[in-house]
């Protein structure tokens, strides 16, 4: 499976009053066994303890949403809760006349926006090592999620100085550094008409 495309859509869009992440999901492959649902599921809950609280939080826009399409949307939400402490509603809908094709969409704050999209892929990346038996390294995952939404949060002071350092050098360079004036008419003393004329 993998993420064919995604798009921030700003506030009051079709899904939500909020911006959203709308993700295309494509599965690439034959729907899992029951039995291989139920072991992923497994595999997952160890691996996500927080997973269960986000299954009623996941709304379908129509009943031909494969289970498959629902966990990972439930993924990407934990892993958000894990990384930026955010708990949001999710929905999930089929791509009309596209199939194997599905919505996933992921309401977002401007902190996360960003981030909000690698946590999208990266929940796609977990559930299919897990469905093949693979390892995956959820805790440097997380830990990346988390330094993307802080580098995006945090100001840019470190190139806001440097732009304005960079302005203080150019005036330098073109304005010397020592002024020369001219002295006031006002205080040069001029001979009087008398001394001229008597010279």
């Amino acid at each position: 499976m993998r993420i064919t495309d995604q798009r921030y859509l700003p506030g009051d869009n079709r899904y939500s009053t909020q911006p959203c992440l709308l993700g295309i999901l494509e599965l690439d492959r034959d729907p899992p066994t029951p039995a291989a649902m139920r072991a992923l599921e497994r595999r997952l809950q160890l691996a996500l303890p927080g997973l269960r609280r986000q299954r009623g939080l996941v709304g379908m826009r129509c009943d031909e949403v494969p289970q498959l399409v629902q966990l990972v949307q439930q993924v990407a939400m934990e892993l958000r809760r894990l990384a930026f402490n955010e708990v949001t509603l999710g929905f999930v809908g089929v791509v009309p006349r596209m199939r194997g094709r599905y919505r996933l969409v992921l309401p977002y704050s401007a902190r996360a926006k960003v981030a909000a999209g690698s946590a999208l892929a990266m929940s796609t990346q977990l559930v299919d090592a897990l469905l093949a038996g693979r390892s995956f390294n959820l805790k440097a995952g997380v830990a990346r999620l988390r330094a993307l939404a802080e580098r995006r949060a945090t100001p840019r002071h470190g190139k806001r100085a440097y732009l304005m350092q960079t302005a203080r050098t150019i005036l330098m360079s073109v304005m010397p550094s020592k002024t020369f004036s001219m002295p006031s008419i006002f205080s040069v003393s001029m001979p009087s008409s008398s001394a001229a004329a008597s010279s």
